[in-house]
């Protein structure tokens, strides 16, 4: 979440905070209440992550989705 946007000048971080976490839940909402068990957990996490960029996007301008994780996060192995 961008701390700072052309539009709407400085974000405070609880705000941001907010703001992504709502848009994070309306994003997990349309993409998982459509999923089934079948659906692929890669399929429905690429769907979720392209439309959390789509839902922050309309949110605040200028903001964008992280296609990486951060260098000290740990995968989590679902099937080892």
């Amino acid at each position: 979440m961008p701390m700072e946007t052309s539009e709407n000048g400085p974000i405070s971080t609880p705000l941001a905070q907010r703001i992504s976490a709502d848009c994070a839940s309306q994003a997990a909402l349309t993409v998982f209440s459509a999923a089934t068990p079948e659906t692929p957990l890669g399929l429905a996490c690429e769907s979720f992550k392209s439309t959390y960029g789509v839902i922050l996007g309309g949110a605040i301008k200028e903001s964008r989705v992280m296609k990486t994780c951060h260098e000290k996060t740990s995968p989590v192995i679902i099937n080892p």
